[in-house]
């Protein structure tokens, strides 16, 4: 059908399933899951790059609390889905390093699926004039900024200057000022102003993903570079002009030089002060903290600017004249490498392709290793029993053991096994969850163990959480897994 665009139509669409990292996201297993645990940690908290330690830590927690509220069992443990997401089947998270750190940031597909989830959301108020008001006043800026007939721009500026000698003889004959807004206009347009603000903020993971994309694209020019180094740095300099120069180079250098002039953040503040003392935004700034956004502002474009600034820095290395003269025999195997992989990018296998335990290789001198010390005797100490009275010293301790009920275990496990073939120690936990702690989880694994040797899975580990004393406690183990008795 004629005027349908591209990228709705059926084979599109059909690819974009197949492909696009947000679809894939939404149509997961665990998308619930995926989607809330994304929100709290980089889009509520406005988080651009998370430490590897503390998003773990964070997702541990969240794992807990999930199987404890929804009862679902998730079979992985949380390094595994971290590195899941990141990889380049999933692409929903970014792992990079930082100063000799590792951290992760949401990708720009997967903040586009969790928002679209955001939007599902029904909302109490909808405001429409003030967003009618919007297009109007852009689509009249955009006929008079580029009107250049003389005769219109004087009608225009006197028709200003009319409106505003009006307004001033208003004022100076009584005295006083009529607000033009009332509470209803107030709070739908700042509630619109929110909603531009919030989504300048998402554009930045997209606007910094493109320059990536960008500077890939150089370096992989710039590895299969053969001829001399004075074309070479003509090449580099052109690339870089395309990058800054084009539609969202310029773009994203004109909202950057417009927010950091002084005299913008403290208009910024200035404004925010005034109008926080409207009513109507006074009720609405506990729900949506405007106020903090252009802080925001420049930690996301200070991260696109350091996008910019790695490959200045990355590109210096391909150029650098001692870089090219020492080792040139290695620097051309190397070269030979890096070239093979590009042509290869667009053909990787899908699923994982190989595996290697330290990219460098581990190197200790002699002088580093331990000298040899004679192994030292142990002594056993063997006093000799004697028959104590039981007058002093306290009893209670050895009354208050922890005695746990293994037919009450034996209960647990039978009444899921009437539900399916097997099941796993934690399914059963998550339906019946640890109360004695580790006594309680060793009395499991010993029903187990009196069933068959085949209970106990040793090519996957379980991570089982529970709490004991008030603290929250991991134990990791042998898959364990019940099956009914076929007798």
């Amino acid at each position: 059908m004629a005027g349908i665009p591209d990228y709705m139509t059926y084979d599109y669409l059909r690819n974009l399933r197949m492909n696009h990292a947000a679809w894939r996201l939404l149509t997961a297993d665990q998308a619930a899951f995926i989607a809330a645990f994304f929100y709290r940690e980089f889009i509520a908290g406005k988080r651009r790059g998370i430490e590897a330690q503390e998003l773990l830590e964070h997702l541990d927690m969240f794992l807990y609390d999930a199987q404890q509220m929804g009862g679902e069992a998730f079979g992985r443990a949380p390094q595994d889905y971290l590195e899941i997401w990141s990889d380049t089947d999933h692409g929903w998270l970014r792992k990079y390093e930082y100063h000799d750190d590792w951290y992760y940031d949401l990708t720009a597909p997967a903040q586009k699926a969790v928002e679209w989830l955001v939007s599902l959301h029904k909302q109490d108020f909808v405001g429409t004039e003030s967003r009618l008001r919007t297009v109007f006043n852009l689509l009249h800026e955009i006929a008079r900024e580029t009107d250049t007939d003389a005769e219109h721009r004087k009608a225009y500026l006197l028709a200003q200057q009319e409106k505003i000698a009006a307004e001033l003889a208003e004022i100076e004959k009584s005295g006083v000022v009529k607000p033009r807004l009332d509470e209803v206009q107030i709070k739908e347009r700042f509630l619109q102003a929110e909603d531009t603000a919030q989504a300048i903020l998402a554009d930045f993971r997209e606007v910094e993903e493109n320059f990536r994309e960008l500077t890939r694209q150089v370096q992989d020019d710039v590895v299969k570079w053969t001829r001399g180094k004075g074309e070479l740095l003509e090449k580099i300099f052109n690339e870089s002009d395309i990058i800054r120069k084009s539609e969202q180079g310029r773009s994203f250098m004109a909202f950057w030089r417009y927010l950091m002039l002084s005299q913008q953040q403290e208009d910024f503040r200035a404004t925010m002060a005034q109008i926080s003392a409207a009513e109507p935004v006074r009720e609405l700034l506990p729900d949506h903290p405007l106020g903090s956004i252009n802080r925001e502002w420049v930690r996301a474009a200070g991260s696109v600017q350091q996008t910019l600034g790695q490959l200045s820095a990355q590109l210096r290395r391909y150029v650098d004249e001692a870089y090219l003269q020492e080792e040139r025999t290695i620097y051309q195997l190397i070269q030979r490498i890096e070239t093979k992989a590009v042509d290869l990018r667009a053909m990787a296998p899908s699923g994982e392709f190989t595996s290697i335990r330290e990219t460098a290789p581990a190197v200790q001198l002699p002088m580093e290793r331990r000298l040899f010390a004679p192994p030292q005797a142990t002594k056993l100490a063997s006093p000799v029993l004697q028959a104590g009275s039981g007058d002093e010293g306290e009893l209670t301790a050895i009354f208050d053991q922890v005695i746990v009920d293994r037919e009450e275990l034996q209960a647990n496990v039978q009444e899921l096994l009437a539900q399916r073939s097997e099941v796993t120690l934690s399914e059963v936990l998550a339906v019946h969850p640890l109360s004695q702690g580790l006594p309680e989880l060793l009395g499991y694994m010993v029903l187990a163990s009196h069933e068959t040797a085949e209970a106990f899975d040793s090519s996957t580990l379980e991570h089982i959480l529970f709490e004991r004393d008030g603290q929250k406690l991991m134990a990791v183990g042998d898959k364990v897994v019940f099956r009914r008795n076929q007798e």
